[in-house]
């Protein structure tokens, strides 16, 4: 699809982009990582609302993460929904900054990164934040991955892990980050989610397949599959065409690139 075509066709579209962040990268090859042109980029292609998790909580640790949130928070205003970020391995300092701040910004959840933290996604350290969240109502969201890959790190990444915490911990709201990352494991996944309703699906990443959208909705129904881009590691772009190219009806592609997520995210 030509970027004119692209252009044109998503002028009927409003777009939720569930997963973009902001920051500086460590040893990360990002396309034009500054601010202003990401944020940039997302207005031109019609996204009402950014859901952010900031690259210094990722990589730097939750305290290093405010700097980044209070600075963008002053110069975009709401267009920016903050996830702040739960570090497994500091659950009490996480949940600290969480409380101290989430009425202070526009604060949407929590975002986890439990290959970086070493954790499996069912460990007893997001136990805590499992309570949390399901006591102030909101979506998780976490980093999910193919446990089949050369990638051995991504193991800890394996969304079917969570069947346990949801029996654990009903009604928790999780965001099933890249949706388990891999064409060949997302019968795996849908199959999970069909099974408990308060998990959800973005296809953020570097993975573009637009059969699986009428997959998705075929299998577990119109409500749980969200647009998320990766910005700025990802052009927003490739996303757009992937939910264009898929072939289910417009109002299903409503329903992705913005109403699923503005009842998730509770956005007027």
């Amino acid at each position: 699809m030509a970027r004119k075509n692209i252009e044109e066709e998503i002028k009927k579209f409003r777009i939720i982009d569930s997963h973009m962040h902001l920051g500086e990268f460590a040893n990360v090859l990002a396309y034009r990582n500054e601010a202003d042109e990401v944020i940039g980029l997302e207005k031109r292609f019609n996204v009402k609302k950014a859901i952010c998790s900031p690259i210094q909580g990722i990589f730097g640790g939750p305290r290093l993460q405010m700097k980044d949130v209070l600075d963008a928070e002053k110069k975009f205003g709401d267009f920016i929904g903050w996830q702040l970020v739960y570090e497994g391995n500091q659950p009490q300092l996480s949940l600290d900054i969480i409380d101290q701040y989430r009425q202070k910004i526009s604060f949407v959840g929590v975002k986890i990164w439990s290959v970086g933290s070493g954790l499996y996604l069912d460990d007893k350290k997001y136990y805590p934040l499992w309570e949390y969240a399901v006591a102030h109502d909101f979506a998780v969201s976490a980093h999910t991955w193919s446990p089949y890959t050369d990638n051995p790190k991504q193991v800890y990444g394996n969304p079917l892990r969570f069947e346990k915490v949801l029996k654990d911990f009903p009604g928790l709201k999780i965001i099933l980050v890249h949706s388990g990352g891999k064409i060949d494991f997302y019968d795996e996944v849908i199959e999970l989610v069909r099974k408990y309703e308060t998990l959800y699906m973005d296809f953020s990443g570097d993975c573009f397949y637009p059969p699986v959208f009428k997959k998705v909705i075929d299998r577990i129904g119109r409500g749980r599959a969200l647009f998320g881009t990766d910005m700025p590691m990802m052009d927003i772009r490739y996303h757009i065409a992937n939910v264009l190219a898929a072939d289910i009806p417009d109002s299903d592609k409503e329903d992705i690139f913005y109403n699923n997520a503005a009842r998730l995210f509770k956005i007027q």
